[in-house]
């Protein structure tokens, strides 16, 4: 169960909500894909997702050496809903772009097999778009 105030505390960092933007959007990331789409260090970038994970807004998978994070999906609606209207509103919209563009354009992004939720879905994980194309806030990848 998620508390209010872990929630409001995660949220008041810069670089969490950023991250949970790109989770938002991406659906899962590795930690080598955030540090790249943030532009920070990797011990940094692991201090937020462990404090993410423990305040239950994160899940995470393995899949071999690689761990995949993700929006939790037992997340409470209430919860669910600010972090939604977190990612798609102002300043947060804006660096959502902006970072999205940079993982877009990483290089050696990890590969990694199509994964249930693409499996289900029509939405295609993002190494399937052209390197240095521009990415909106809000575009799904649809083949």
């Amino acid at each position: 169960m998620i508390h209010d105030s872990d929630f409001f505390n995660v949220l008041s960092d810069e670089t969490r909500r950023r991250m949970l933007a790109l989770l938002m959007m991406e659906e899962e990331l590795s930690v080598c894909e955030l540090c790249f789409a943030v532009d920070c260090a990797q011990p940094k970038v692991s201090r937020h997702l462990a404090k993410m994970r423990q305040s239950k807004l994160l899940s995470v998978r393995r899949d071999g050496v690689w761990m995949y994070y993700r929006v939790n999906p037992q997340l409470p609606a209430w919860a669910f809903k600010i972090v939604q209207q977190m990612t798609q509103a102002g300043e947060c919209a804006q660096m959502l772009v902006r970072d999205r563009n940079r993982l877009a354009a990483m290089p050696d992004r990890p590969l990694r097999e199509q994964h249930q939720i693409y499996a289900t879905a029509s939405v295609t994980p993002l190494q399937s778009r052209l390197p240095g194309a521009p990415i909106e806030a809000g575009v799904r990848i649809v083949r």
